[in-house]
């Protein structure tokens, strides 16, 4: 699944990953809200997988590696990655038929601390639990109405192949952080036809912004099937490649 395909982003957070997602709140100044499903062509979901590798200032530090597979109808995605000692974790996102998210379970550990998160979507509410370093008091559960079509930010990156990129789109919609039940606008945006060369390949891609409060994340999405994301860069210092 390509990054984001499931297969395939798939973060979002983890586009998978928490090490550059973790900060992500949006502000609500961006542009009208919809819904990420509302902006996705299913035909372009397969099953695959990815690998990455992480860079932190110039050098390789880790992976990540997204595999999408079928799930009766649905899709089944599933996010590793580790970042030194920093961060060891695995994500499963499941996603129904109409592209709604039907649950996340992840587990791991950040900087020696343990993580892990269940979430369950059904009827107009999210219903879970989440321990994570940053509440060490004990885990937190939640009970929340969110709109339909909310996802979490762990299903984000793994949808961006299924997008219907364009010149000129832009987009915000709502998102789960599945550490705090807190739902806050993302946006996504074409900056314009680009090109790339990762340890996969070169590519001719669309030249994505993600933006959040205090986050600007930049994605190369291939422009042509099956749409991949082939780099992800966080900062001048943190960026993910896509390898053979």
């Amino acid at each position: 699944m390509s990054p984001h395909r499931p297969s395939a982003a798939v973060s979002v957070r983890t586009v998978a990953l928490r090490a550059g997602f973790l900060a992500l709140s949006a502000s609500s100044h961006l542009l009208a809200q919809t819904t990420l499903r509302e902006h996705l062509d299913a035909t372009r979901l397969r099953a695959g997988r990815d690998s990455f590798v992480v860079m932190m200032q110039g050098k390789p530090a880790g992976w990540q590696r997204l595999t999408g597979s079928r799930d009766g109808s649905g899709w089944r995605v599933t996010d590793a990655i580790t970042i030194g000692a920093m961060v060891t974790q695995e994500s499963v996102v499941r996603i129904d038929a109409g592209q709604h998210e039907i649950s996340l379970r992840q587990s791991g550990q950040m900087q020696s601390k343990p993580m892990q998160i269940s979430l369950d979507f059904a009827n107009g509410r999210v219903r879970g639990t989440a321990l994570t370093p940053t509440h060490p008091a004990g885990p937190l559960t939640f009970d929340t109405a969110v709109a339909d079509g909310t996802i979490d930010d762990n299903a984000v990156m793994p949808l961006m192949s299924a997008v219907r990129w364009r010149d000129s789109l832009s987009i915000t919609f709502p998102v789960l952080a599945s550490g705090s039940g807190i739902v806050d606008p993302w946006s996504l945006r074409v900056l314009g036809a680009d090109s790339t060369t990762v340890p996969a390949g070169h590519f001719d891609t669309w030249k994505v912004e993600m933006r959040a409060s205090r986050s600007r994340i930049l994605f190369h999405v291939t422009r042509a099937a099956p749409y991949r994301v082939v780099r992800m860069i966080n900062g001048p210092a943190f960026e993910m490649q896509l390898v053979p």
